[in-house]
């Protein structure tokens, strides 16, 4: 059995436009996903049960459906009630939202690991909900929540492939479109599967270096409350 990877090499073009978009899901959705797990954790926290039972629900939904599911539904489902969007707009929102409830679980998470003193001590102190949270309770979350995050967000980007159901040109369609020209399965997808493997690990050595840098300043500069 012979191996020819200049077939794969010939259409490198379609390979790079799919790593392109890869890329550009990946680096909107992370970040979108993580201000919706903040929202939905603050309301999830909250003692009110309107607010706290539709975060519930949320969760429960998001994290007990497939997000492939979640991809049908929205790009085959929504066009019957007149709303009808592209591939990519699609994946921003399905991974997006998908991964919001997961980033929402594991703030909830770091904010239950904060001593009950801290919370009883702002309390004490007259401060607001909103003030201390985001002043006293947020800054301390990291040690808790950075390496789960992490996680949660490799898996967005290795989840992002299921983008090629609905004719995404990401990484995993590009292979597709490659094997179907040059019928040269096993090449492709172990060239796909080493730069999936390649992204992971410059992702991750790029949060290494943040989290780093951020304990570095957590203990240069102590928390202060103003």
């Amino acid at each position: 059995m012979t191996f020819d990877f200049m077939a794969v090499w010939n259409n490198r073009d379609i390979l790079i436009e799919g790593i392109l978009n890869t890329l550009l899901i990946s680096v909107i959705a992370i970040p979108v996903g993580i201000c919706i797990g903040v929202f939905v954790c603050l309301l999830r926290i909250s003692k009110a049960r309107l607010l706290r039972w539709p975060a519930i629900a949320y969760i429960e939904v998001m994290r007990n459906i497939p997000l492939l599911i979640l991809i049908f539904m929205v790009f085959y489902a929504l066009p019957f009630y007149g709303v009808r969007l592209s591939g990519l707009t699609t994946g921003f929102i399905c991974l997006s939202i998908y991964g919001g409830a997961y980033f929402a679980e594991v703030f909830r998470g770091g904010v239950e690991a904060v001593s009950q003193g801290q919370f009883d001590a702002a309390k004490a102190l007259g401060l607001k909900y909103g003030f201390y949270m985001r002043r006293v309770i947020f800054p301390q979350l990291y040690s808790y929540v950075f390496p789960p995050a992490t996680n949660i967000a490799l898996t967005m980007i290795k989840e992002s492939s299921l983008l090629s159901m609905i004719t995404v040109a990401e990484l995993t369609y590009a292979a597709h479109e490659i094997n179907g020209r040059t019928f040269t399965p096993v090449e492709t997808f172990t060239t796909i599967a080493l730069i999936y493997w390649g992204i992971s690990i410059v992702f991750l050595k790029l949060t290494a270096i943040l989290q780093s840098r951020i304990e570095v300043e957590h203990i240069r500069i102590p928390i202060a409350i103003r």
